[in-house]
């Protein structure tokens, strides 16, 4: 504790001596370097992408989870705030949702997903969603949709710092400090954030409160972009987490566990404008290690770790009339150890593919191709193919069909006492339709989508009751995805609101059941206002009844989740306070079985920009 007490009172006084200047120059340079994942946009015309910008980071800060749960279609199974939290996008499993760091697959190797709650989006400039599948883009594990974490570049603006600072219920403490320089040619980010709580948030209707749920995690990350001439530019990235946190019990079993997780990426990107080519290369390195102790008042545990080096190139080439041509090549290489695995294992992948886009106003249409190549195991060769048609200025219709795959990871490969060398990549079809329209500032948009997957891979318990992974299930998924966005300036009163909502159908093929924590109906809805220096808003979030068990006997009920939050600008573009409450009902709702969530909590934050 006097550690962490150190740190909150050193913070903003270490971080208010900088001092800077800033210079202002209307010169503009390779206007495409502010983006890293172009193919997010470029690629993605017949498919869905939602965009969440800073000003929606900072309503659910800080953890990944929470911005998404609260304005996205996707659902997440939580363990408890700050606890484990896997997604499910269009009724997929946490592993089929793959999470995308400026470009790169960052999934972890051990389990294939990643824990959102190990995710602090105050290192990023937006956050987008792309659903449907996108393993031809982004490799193993984009099947139900994929969550792109992006940094962008601005030039010319000087030295730019923000501070902010929060604490709220169950003495949790966030501080985060960004700050930006740049000249004509060189771009310099640097984010620094510490989160931390006791998290012992009484658990409602009940004497009982939650134990053994304090966290705190460090996360760093830097980038910097240097324009070396009109045609070349150089970017770098950085990203390091640091998480200690206690596994809370249930209702009826405490816990003493604790898990450390430390993870580390860095990225190097250079690209080059020659003629109608533009060459991309990306060199990255990811690591990730954790320790797992089953008592956190003794020194024995277990722990996994693993390296991953990974080469990509990309090479685009205008063909001319709107006609453009991309080719990619991809190899990884992984080495992992740990307790639970079979000695220390290696695995290396590499990739081809090729990326035609025309467009044909009111046409444009992409088809694309990728061939993976593995030591492991053969897998599928991966199509896609979308148009998008414009019937009007305001009236798009979109289609688009895809293969996507997911590789087995190392814990289904080599676990100890469990690993099964014979798995095969799981494979899935999956087709959408989809329209969007807009009226005045009025954005909306419908997707109907159906996936079709074989060869899914579930772990499953044995004659000898040891728990292995298989290749069984065959699944369909089907249902719809609506979105809506408003905005509207009236003599300064600004108004804003957005919506979400997820039909999910999730079909085990043998039976029929749903599949278990697949709610059929989620939405969410935001609304805010602001005038001069006044802001507010209010944010909904409906989860339908999920199954918990197999043969959908078993499930959990059906919630309703509400936040508020006020701002005022003390200092106008200065000194920022903010309030907020979260579950404003004080509900008592349930995510995992006999694992309360919190009830109504308070949060105040103080933001200084210099």
């Amino acid at each position: 504790m006097m550690k962490k007490s150190v740190f909150y009172i050193l913070f903003p006084l270490l971080l208010c001596s900088f001092t800077g200047y800033g210079q202002l120059d209307s010169i503009n340079y390779l206007e495409e370097v502010v983006l890293s994942d172009v193919h997010l946009f470029r690629n993605s015309e017949t498919n869905t992408v939602q965009v969440l910008n800073d000003s929606v980071l900072q309503q659910n800060p800080p953890a990944l989870t929470s911005v998404l749960k609260f304005n996205s279609p996707i659902y997440f199974r939580e363990n408890g705030p700050a606890m484990v939290a896997s997604a499910s996008f269009r009724g997929t499993t946490a592993s089929q949702t793959a999470v995308v760091w400026n470009g790169i697959n960052i999934n972890s190797q051990f389990t294939g997903q990643t824990d959102f709650n190990t995710i602090l989006t105050s290192g990023y400039e937006n956050v987008a969603i792309r659903s449907g599948g996108g393993s031809v883009l982004y490799g193993s594990g984009a099947i139900g949709g994929s969550v792109h974490l992006n940094n962008r570049f601005r030039f010319s603006k000087g030295f730019q710092n923000e501070i902010r600072l929060r604490y709220g219920s169950f003495d949790t403490r966030f501080a985060n400090f960004d700050s930006e320089f740049s000249t004509e040619k060189l771009s310099l980010q640097l984010n620094v954030a510490r989160h931390d709580s006791q998290n012992d948030f009484p658990y409602p209707n009940s004497e009982k409160k939650n134990e053994n749920g304090d966290f705190s995690n460090t996360a760093i990350s830097a980038a910097a972009a240097y324009l070396l001439n009109h045609s070349n530019s150089l970017k770098f990235y950085t990203a390091y987490f640091d998480g200690e946190r206690g596994f809370s019990g249930t209702l009826t079993a405490p816990s003493r566990s604790k898990y450390e997780d430390l993870n580390s990426r860095n990225l190097l990107e250079w690209k080059s404008y020659l003629g109608d080519f533009t060459s991309t290369l990306r060199l990255a390195y990811l690591e990730e290690r954790y320790r797992y102790f089953e008592n956190r008042n003794r020194e024995n545990y277990s722990y996994g770790r693993a390296k991953t080096g990974i080469v990509k190139y990309d090479l685009e080439y205008d063909l001319g009339y709107d006609k453009k041509l991309f080719a990619l090549v991809e190899y990884n290489t992984t080495a992992g150890e740990g307790t639970n695995i079979s000695g220390s294992q290696e695995r290396n992948t590499s990739s081809a593919g090729l990326l035609f886009t025309h467009n044909l106003y009111p046409l444009k249409y992409e088809i694309s191709a990728r061939a993976e190549f593995s030591d492991r195991y053969d897998s599928p060769l991966l199509f896609s193919a979308g148009t998008s048609y414009a019937i009007t200025g305001n009236y798009l219709l979109k289609l688009n069909i895809s293969s996507n795959y997911r590789i087995p990871t190392f814990n289904d490969l080599f676990w100890h006492n469990g690993g099964n060398l014979d798995l095969q990549p799981e494979k899935s079809l999956q087709a959408e339709v989809g329209q969007e329209l807009q009226i005045s500032t009025l954005e909306l948009s419908i997707v109907g989508f159906i996936i079709d997957t074989e060869d899914l891979l579930r772990w499953v318990p044995s004659t000898d009751g040891v728990w292995r992974p298989e290749n069984t299930e065959e699944t369909l998924n089907y249902g719809l995805e609506a979105t809506a966005d408003w905005n509207r300036n009236l003599n300064g009163h600004i108004f804003n609101f957005s919506g979400t909502y997820a039909y999910t159908r999730a079909l085990d093929q043998e039976n029929g059941n749903q599949l278990i924590f697949v709610p059929k109906h989620k939405a969410t809805a935001s609304a805010g206002y602001g005038f001069g220096n006044f802001n507010s808003y209010f944010q909904m979030l409906y989860n339908g009844e999920v199954f918990t068990s197999s043969d959908n006997r078993y499930s959990l009920e059906s919630y309703t989740v509400a936040n508020a939050g006020l701002g005022y600008d003390l200092i106008t573009q200065k000194l920022n306070l903010e309030l907020e409450v979260r579950n404003i009902s004080n509900a008592s709702y349930l995510s995992m079985p006999s694992k309360p969530m919190p009830g109504r909590s308070f949060y105040t934050s103080l933001i200084f920009k210099f």
